[in-house]
């Protein structure tokens, strides 16, 4: 059952919703094949107990269909079968958790119905709970439309001639749920643009800026903070909205659900990235900024763990800005939180790095031996680790046969792109060329010096400026 629609669903679900699974299972209501109800509970004890892919198709065949001959295909119609509610399932339990949702359902329904004198008392009751909704997300204000438009066929259907019909509550509200969905998407295709090949231009978002710069919807976050993130990135005084984007996410993250949270991060965190592409370092301070928010509002954690990547990242960006006792402080706090089976190695390599960092080159060197290179870019970064360190230490043989095992690793490895291949191939072409060069020839310095400030596909191009301005500050 291993590779089954059935295993992927179920393998997904929490022990919660699996318990609600059998209720619905069993429920006349939903089900009333037995076979489903016998195969179900045979099942769910392997799911939760996640052994379901270890588990031999005829003994479950045996607990539904008692001493039948088992038939593949009838297992097969079985299982797809199950599939079918599993899915009908996690409809109605997504729907259950949505009051506010079904409050405008249910509104439509009484006044398809004509059911006007039960309206009012429901409507008032829909709209206070609305309103005391924590979060203020695109879902909110979309559901705040329904139920606006549930008030104004309440009133048409009352056939008054009045000219109180709430129609602007309900162009307001489709607006403002129009508007966040709009510049989300915006953002999210100019934040794309800058790896990915998405071309186009985005319809009517040059005049939803000029629109929003009345200052009408100002006071709803999402719209705000979406527009800064736009003109951030489009804007020439992109720096400015910036400061703003920051103030904005830090201040409102609570009315968001946790994966927006992380996303506009990775939005401010991108605007810091083109920044320091474009020469401009101090940003560095800025990504860290915005990764120490994060963590303080365990934005990063996922289950109350933190990914290797995560962990990687805070690392490297706190290492470029001299914070090591920050850096120290982070590697042993957040160790516990990493996933347990990358724990050992993500903490010995970062740990490794850090000592470089602090000129502890000893423990580098012993470090990195310990580190298992399951991963092609834990493997490059461990390199490049090996290769600074080994310059530092003048250590030229050492040194050299790095060059060629690194040459043949970029020369082997398919999922390295060309591109990455070209900064790497030059950070250990100029990385040899400063080694061997004579300190005294400050003509042959110069003229390297010149040539790695010019280049601009150089792997680690900060740490190489770092080496030849000490042999060449001129």
């Amino acid at each position: 059952m291993l590779q089954t629609k059935f295993y992927d669903y179920t393998s997904r679900m929490t022990v919660y919703e699996l318990n609600r699974f059998a209720k619905y299972i069993n429920s006349p209501l939903f089900n009333e094949d037995e076979k489903l109800k016998l195969f179900t509970n045979a099942v769910l004890p392997f799911i939760k107990s996640k052994t379901l892919s270890n588990t031999n198709e005829k003994d479950i065949w045996k607990q539904v269909f008692s001493n039948a001959k088992y038939n593949g295909a009838k297992f097969t119609r079985l299982l797809s079968d199950t599939v079918k509610k599993v899915e009908h399932f996690l409809i109605i339990d997504r729907f259950q958790q949505q009051k506010s949702l079904q409050a405008a359902w249910q509104l439509e329904l009484m006044n398809e119905r004509k059911l006007d004198k039960h309206v009012p008392e429901l409507m008032n009751l829909a709209l206070r709970k609305h309103k005391s909704q924590p979060q203020r997300d695109a879902d909110f204000y979309y559901t705040g439309f329904l139920l606006q438009q549930q008030q104004n066929m309440f009133l048409e259907n009352k056939e008054l001639r009045s000219a109180e019909k709430n129609l602007e509550e309900v162009i307001r509200a489709l607006d403002t749920y129009y508007l966040v969905q709009k510049l989300k998407y915006c953002a999210a295709m100019l934040h794309y643009k800058n790896f990915l090949t998405v071309e186009g231009e985005i319809p009517l978002i040059n005049e939803i800026l000029k629109y929003l710069e009345s200052g009408q919807f100002e006071a709803v976050p999402a719209i705000e903070i979406y527009r800064r993130i736009i003109l951030s990135y489009t804007d020439e005084d992109g720096a400015a909205h910036f400061i703003r984007l920051k103030e904005l996410i830090v201040a409102h993250q609570s009315l968001f659900a946790l994966e927006e949270v992380k996303n506009l991060y990775v939005f401010a965190m991108n605007y810091c990235i083109i920044m320091i592409n474009d020469g401009k370092s101090e940003y560095l301070n800025e990504i860290l900024y915005l990764y120490k928010q994060a963590l303080e509002n365990d934005v990063l954690l996922d289950n109350g763990q933190l990914s290797q990547w995560d962990y990687k990242n805070i690392v490297t960006t706190a290492l470029r800005v001299k914070e090591f006792k920050w850096t120290e402080q982070f590697l042993n706090d957040y160790k516990p939180k990493l996933p347990k089976e990358d724990r050992a190695n993500a903490y010995t390599f970062n740990l490794a790095r850090y000592y470089f960092f602090v000129k502890k080159y000893d423990l580098v060197l012993q470090l990195l031996q310990e580190v298992k290179y399951n991963d092609i870019f834990y493997q490059l970064d461990a390199k490049i680790t090996l290769l600074k360190t080994y310059f530092e230490l003048g250590e030229w043989q050492p040194l050299y046969s790095l060059k060629d095992s690194f040459r043949i690793l970029l020369r082997r490895k398919r999922l390295i792109t060309p591109q990455q291949k070209a900064n790497y191939n030059n950070l250990l072409k100029f990385s040899i060329r400063l080694f061997k060069i004579d300190v005294k020839d400050k003509a042959k310095l110069k003229t390297l010096k010149q040539e790695i400030t010019l280049a601009t596909n150089v792997a680690d191009k900060s740490w190489l400026m770092e080496k030849v301005t000490e042999l060449c500050p001129e």
